[in-house]
C-alpha cells in the first residue's frame, strides 16, 4: 500500500495503492468497501476501524496499530493485501555539518547522513547542530496528508525537511527540530 489514511469524521480508515487511480468498481463486505481497476484491487475503506482492534489517529498514519486485522479482514473478505505498507518516509538522520544560508536570514544549511546516503536540506531551526540526530522527512505524505517531494531551490538540493516535535504530533513546540536520542541514523523514525 501507498499510504493509509483515517478521517475521524466519517470513522473510515483508507488504503490506497495508487491515490490517482479512480476505482471503477467497490464491493462491500461488512464494513470493508473492496475498491477495484478491473480486477485489481487498488484500495480499502473500512468503516468503524476501532471496532476491528485497529487503533488508527487522525490523517496520516505512519504506523497503524493493529494493521494485522485489516489483513485478516480484507483476506476474510476474499480481496488479500498483497502489498506491505511502505516506510513512514520519516527517517532519522545524523547532522555531519552546517553552514549559513547565502540568501535566507536565520536560514541554514543542513549536510545530512541518513547511514546509506547523504542529504542536504536547509532549516531556520536554531536548535540543531553538527553531530545531534533529528527525524527529516523524505518523502512521500506528511502526517497532516500533504506530500512533500525533495526539489532545488537556489541552487540547494532540499532532499528532506526537519521535522519539529508538532510535526511529528508528539509535542505542541513548532519553532524547533526534535532531537531524536533513541533512535539510530537510518532508522524509520515509526518503525520498531
Amino acid at each position: 500500500m501507498i499510504a493509509i489514511f483515517y478521517n475521524p469524521t466519517l470513522d473510515c480508515l483508507f488504503l490506497t495503492d495508487s491515490a490517482a487511480t479512480k476505482p471503477e468498481k467497490a464491493v462491500k463486505v461488512g464494513d470493508l468497501t473492496v475498491l477495484l481497476k478491473g480486477e485489481e484491487v487498488i484500495g480499502y475503506n473500512l468503516f468503524n476501524p476501532q471496532s476491528h482492534g485497529i487503533k488508527p489517529v487522525e490523517g496520516y498514519n505512519a504506523q497503524l496499530v493493529g494493521y494485522d486485522k485489516l489483513v485478516e479482514l480484507a483476506q476474510a473478505a476474499g480481496y488479500p493485501i498483497n502489498n506491505e505498507p511502505i516506510g513512514s518516509g520519516y527517517t532519522v538522520c545524523l547532522i555531519q555539518s552546517t553552514e549559513e544560508h547565502p540568501l535566507y536570514e536565520n536560514a541554514r544549511i543542513l549536510y545530512l547522513s541518513d547511514g546509506k546516503r547523504k542529504l542536504t536540506t536547509v532549516t531556520r531551526y536554531q536548535n540543531c547542530q553538527k553531530g545531534d540526530r533529528i527525524v527529516v522527512k523524505t518523502g512521500g505524505y506528511r502526517l497532516d496528508g500533504t506530500i512533500f517531494n525533495p526539489r532545488v531551490e537556489k541552487n540547494i538540493a532540499i532532499d528532506g525537511e526537519v521535522c519539529s516535535p508538532f510535526d511529528l504530533k508528539i509535542g505542541e513546540e513548532s519553532k524547533a527540530a526534535y532531537i531524536e536520542k533513541a533512535k539510530k541514523e537510518g532508522e524509520d523514525y515509526f518503525r520498531a
